[in-house]
């Protein structure tokens, strides 16, 4: 079976491969205030990184 093993504060989880978007999703969206703003902030950072420049300081 193919997945992930969770370990320190997820010891003994266990999440198949192909429940693992689902699970990671739901923890990002509905996980404490601390998970959410993480997942936030490299969601924003991921998304743009490609094909757009950071710019700073327009008004």
């Amino acid at each position: 079976m193919k997945g992930y093993l969770g370990i320190g504060p997820e010891e003994d989880k266990f999440v198949p491969s192909d429940r693992a978007y689902d699970y990671a999703l739901e923890r990002c969206l509905d996980g404490t205030p601390e998970e959410q703003a993480e997942f936030k902030e490299m969601l924003v950072d991921w998304y743009f990184s490609g094909n757009w420049i950071k710019m700073e300081g327009l008004e």
